[in-house]
């Protein structure tokens, strides 16, 4: 069992979470969220759906706050021994993008890929 694994079943209390993502905090602010509020559904609500999305990368889906015009927002996670880190925040009907997905590579496959 991963830690998304331990996220999907609500043991949540052992996990070691990383809120500190520069880009996870820009999102924040481009959506109007606050950082408390991702952290009290991620803690207390359990996700409309979730999805892999790659190797150690989980996506979960929640409702959005009443006062948004859309109704849900998509929480991109990367998973790794026992620690999640989160990548970006967005509307559900958004998706991430190349520059994204390439921002949070090691260095090693970022050389592999320009040479």
């Amino acid at each position: 069992m991963n830690v998304f694994d331990k996220f999907l079943m609500g043991d949540t209390a052992g996990i070691n979470w990383c809120f500190e993502n520069r880009h996870f905090i820009e999102r924040l602010d481009e959506n109007g969220l606050t950082r408390e509020f991702v952290m009290d559904c991620l803690y207390n609500e359990e996700p409309i759906s979730w999805e892999h999305i790659e190797k150690e990368k989980y996506a979960a889906v929640f409702k959005a706050p009443p006062s948004k015009d859309y109704k849900e927002i998509r929480v991109v996670m990367a998973c790794s021994g026992n620690s999640i880190d989160l990548v970006t925040v967005m509307r559900n009907n958004e998706t991430t993008t190349s520059r994204q997905n390439r921002q949070y590579q090691s260095q090693k496959k970022k050389n592999i890929e320009t040479t």
